[in-house]
């Protein structure tokens, strides 16, 4: 094998020399530069990680928010649409109330006019009977030419009156 070797021009102390450096040169490179670069690199990756475990929990915050003011904003819809519905209710109920009202003081002012009429027909009768009196008493005087006293004369009159009136 020797042979084979040395006419290949190959010298088996200088493989195992550069096998040897090449080794040393290995751990040399490990110690010195992957070792390094291995652990930043798994820093970095986990610095990575957490940026995204921190981007995945800041959106789903940013969802829970958006849940809570949505559901805030529906509440406060609602509250108003109550609100609104509420007030309408109140202003009708008014509104009846002061129609009822109105109704009411309408029919007292008609039923008020009503009687004040009928109190001035009878006032109206009672003076306009008085006045045929009068009228009755003074052309009675004059046809019969004498003078009857007043409680006569008013009780020929009613009398006349009331078949007058009875037979109308």
């Amino acid at each position: 094998m020797a042979n084979i070797l040395s006419d290949l021009n190959i010298d088996p102390t200088l493989i195992v020399v550069n096998i040897v450096g090449f080794g040393a040169l290995y751990a040399i490179a490990k110690k010195l530069v992957f070792d390094p670069i291995g652990t930043l690199l798994t820093s970095r990756e986990t610095e990575i990680a957490s940026t995204y475990d921190r981007l995945d929990a800041d959106q789903r915050e940013m969802q829970r928010l958006k849940s809570d003011y949505e559901s805030r904003l529906e509440s406060i819809e609602s509250e108003a649409r109550e609100k609104i519905a509420s007030a309408i209710k109140e202003a009708q109920a008014t509104r009846d109330k002061i129609v009822s009202d109105a109704t009411v003081q309408a029919r007292e002012i008609v039923s008020k006019a009503e009687a004040d009429a009928e109190r001035e027909r009878e006032q109206a009768m009672i003076t306009l009977r008085q006045q045929i009196v009068d009228l009755a008493l003074g052309a009675t005087t004059k046809v019969v030419g004498e003078s009857l006293d007043a409680d006569r004369h008013g009780k020929l009159i009613d009398e006349y009156i009331a078949k007058g009136v009875a037979e109308a």
